[in-house]
């Protein structure tokens, strides 16, 4: 059996994991680990599932309805 080292390990494959996990790639070897069948099988999968501008207070609706273009049209 042989045996791979990475730079750093992620712990969780929710939004933050991966997401962590993607950038921390671009300049290292990285390596996701999940206990789940599925990546962002818990909540943070589940509710990323929609976008909606019309909730939390007038800053939080503000930051969302300009990171709308983003959320649609990801790089």
């Amino acid at each position: 059996m042989s045996v791979r080292k990475f730079d750093i390990i992620v712990i969780g494959a929710g939004m933050a994991g991966a997401s962590a996990g993607a950038v921390l790639s671009m300049n290292a070897d990285v390596v996701v680990l999940e206990m789940e069948d599925a990546p962002g099988y818990h909540a943070t999968g589940r509710s990323a599932a929609f976008f909606t501008s019309a909730y939390g207070n007038d800053v939080i609706r503000l930051v969302t309805r300009a990171s709308e273009h983003f959320f649609r049209t990801p790089p």
